[in-house]
């Protein structure tokens, strides 16, 4: 049919239109998100974020958007692939600018910690374990992370119906809440 060839040629014509960085961060994601993050890609969008720093934070906005889009159709093993990818962007990048990726990751943090599912409250304490661990060469006094501070007070003392995921819940946000106090308290040290 005519019309449906023209309409393929005109999404893979749009297709290569897209910014880089989006489709760079599109193709970390495979067809099967039990197949994980498509490490190939994921060096080749660290590569680009390490020699387009200036794009960093569009990259995050990108990848907090499709963990979004993710989340609300409940397709929860994109949002790890995205978080995962968000955690080795920040490990990655931390030296030179860090702090165009942060306000993306931490709204994506809360974002997680607001669902209302346990599985992804356990992904978010562990990546704001992993991002509280990083070193900054200044610390950043304009962010708040009293959120974060009363939300894992919160969940540490939350019952879940499953007591294995209760245990892991707990004794994660216990030290979430223990390395946010810290992160809280360094920042007034300063």
């Amino acid at each position: 049919c005519p019309t449906q060839q023209r309409f393929l040629w005109l999404c893979g014509c749009c297709w290569a239109l897209r910014p880089r960085y989006k489709r760079l961060v599109d193709n970390i994601f495979p067809e099967d998100p039990e197949e994980g993050l498509v490490k190939a890609n994921m060096e080749k969008l660290t590569f680009f974020a390490l020699s387009a720093p200036e794009k960093l934070d569009r990259i995050a906005a990108y990848l907090s958007e499709r963990l979004t889009r993710e989340l609300n159709r409940h397709r929860y093993g994109y949002v790890c692939i995205a978080m995962e990818a968000m955690e080795q962007l920040l490990l990655a990048c931390h030296c030179q600018s860090i702090n165009l990726l942060v306000e993306s990751f931490l709204s994506t943090l809360r974002l997680l910690l607001e669902a209302d599912k346990p599985h992804l409250h356990i992904l978010a304490t562990s990546s704001f374990v992993k991002f509280a661990n990083i070193e900054e060469d200044t610390p950043s006094y304009h962010r708040s992370y009293d959120f974060f501070v009363s939300r894992f007070s919160e969940m540490c003392h939350s019952d879940h119906e499953d007591l294995d995921t209760q245990n892991k819940s707990v004794s994660r946000c216990n030290f979430a809440l223990t390395t946010a106090n810290i992160v809280v308290m360094g920042l007034n040290l300063h």
